[in-house]
Order: structure tokens, then sequence, then C-alpha cells
């Protein structure tokens, strides 16, 4: 199956599973289920200085502070709490931009990412930690340690912010930037090399309510690949910009309403 079709299926399944959340979430004030349309700017391929629109299903749900999942941060659950730390599994999707590739490119899957999480929550917002292994695609190793906060700045909007390191092992960027292809060790453990993928990045999100159930979205992320200067012909860029804009539905519990 290509990466394209990968994320539409995904995004089904999502989408399938949220709507069968619907009835649940109406009963149990616990539950939130947001879904929408989103329409982005992004790169052609990680490394373009060329972008592209698509469009997005947003998938988005929530129970309390156990469980959540969406498709642009996966399914995560609270296993174990210790204070103002929480533990526990994530599921990730990765998707491979694909377009417009340099001739002779490796087109390299989408990927399912499987791993855990550690948080501690501060006064200004929330440090986490991740650690997942790819299922299939480049079959390595991923992290992010990230600072997240945010806000309602007013009774209609909503901003946040993030601010996140990225890391993937060698197999990553030796298959995407078709440095070397090597063979895979699917047992393998965490390791550092030198041709490692490293970006740093930050996000900015925002939320406008339209109603107790719709809302307005935006978000604008930035990263900026550091580290090795690999030669490949598909790093035209060490930036990477996204940008889009969206809105969604909300079942499960509303918003208070508003008052005039």
């Amino acid at each position: 199956m290509s990466g394209s079709s990968r994320g539409v299926a995904l995004g089904v399944l999502l989408f399938a599973g949220a709507l069968a959340t619907t009835a649940e979430a109406a009963t149990d004030p616990g539950w939130t289920v947001d879904v929408g349309v989103f329409t982005r700017v992004r790169p052609d391929h990680l490394g373009s200085d060329r972008y592209t629109f698509d469009l997005l299903p947003i998938v988005s749900a929530r129970w309390g502070d156990h469980l959540t999942a969406s498709l642009d941060d996966g399914l995560k659950l609270t296993a174990l709490t210790r204070g103002a730390w929480s533990f526990g599994p994530v599921v990730e999707y990765r998707q491979s931009y694909n377009d417009r590739l340099t001739r002779g490119a490796y087109r390299m899957p989408d990927a399912i990412e499987v791993g855990g999480f550690a948080k501690t929550r501060t006064a200004l917002g929330d440090v986490e930690l991740r650690l997942r292994k790819a299922t299939d695609g480049y079959d390595g190793w991923s992290g992010d340690l990230s600072f997240d906060t945010g806000a309602q700045v007013t009774p209609r909007w909503t901003v946040g912010g993030e601010a996140r390191l990225s890391w993937a092992d060698d197999d990553f960027s030796r298959e995407y930037f078709g440095l070397r292809r090597r063979q895979r060790e699917t047992l393998n453990l965490p390791t550092f090399r030198q041709n490692d993928f490293v970006s740093l990045g930050f996000e900015l999100d925002a939320q406008r309510r339209l109603g107790q159930r719709t809302a307005f979205v935006a978000t604008l992320s930035g990263d900026r690949i550091v580290g090795e200067a690999w030669e490949s012909p598909l790093l035209r860029t060490r930036n990477v910009l996204t940008a889009g804009v969206g809105v969604t539905y909300r079942f499960g519990r509303a918003e208070p309403a508003l008052g005039d």
C-alpha cells in the first residue's frame, strides 16, 4: 500500500473509531471527540524548498486525563501517575512526504511507531519525553523532547505553543535522504551515530470557538534540521515549515454557552 493510501486508510480508521465512541461520549462527561477537516501547506518532501497544499481529516479524542488520540499526536495512554509525573505507552503515525522527489530518490513509506512517554507538569507548561520504535517504514528509533504551554486568552480564543527537539536514528536519515541503504535490524536498541537526523522546532496553535460544539483552528509549525551536513540532492533547505487552518465539530461534552 502506498504512503498516501495508508494515510487515508488510517484517517478513515480513526474517524470510524471516533464515531464509534460518540454514543459513549454523549453519556460520559469525560469523553470528547472532535472531527473536522484541515487544509495545509507543507514541503513537497523533507528538505524541499517547494511547497504543496493538501487536505486532511481532523480526528481527536480525549477521555479525561487518561487517554488521548489524534492524527498528529498519536495514541497516548496514561498508565501511571506519580505526583506531577505521568508515564505510559504511545503509538504514532509518521507521514512521509514524497511529492516531486529527485529522480532516483528512494520513496520511503509511512511508518507506525510504538513506544512510551514520560511527562511532568510545571507552573508554565508540560515537559514530555517520548521514545519510539518504527514497526515498518524506516524500521528505526526516534524520540522527542518537548515543552508545551497554552492559555485561554478570551472566552472564545485559546492559544498554545510548543518548543521541541526531535531525533531519529540513521536508519531514518539514510533511507529518507538516500545516503546509503543498509540491512535493517528489526530487534535493536537505540543508538546514536554520525548521520542521525536531528531538528529543533516550534509550533503555534490557535482555536476560536464558533459555538458550543464548533471551532476554527489554525496552526503554524517550523523545524530546522541541524547536525550532519549530508550530501543529498533532497536536502535543498534545512527549514521545514507547515501551516494550516480548519474547522471541527465536537461530540460528547459540549463547551459552556457563551453570553451575548
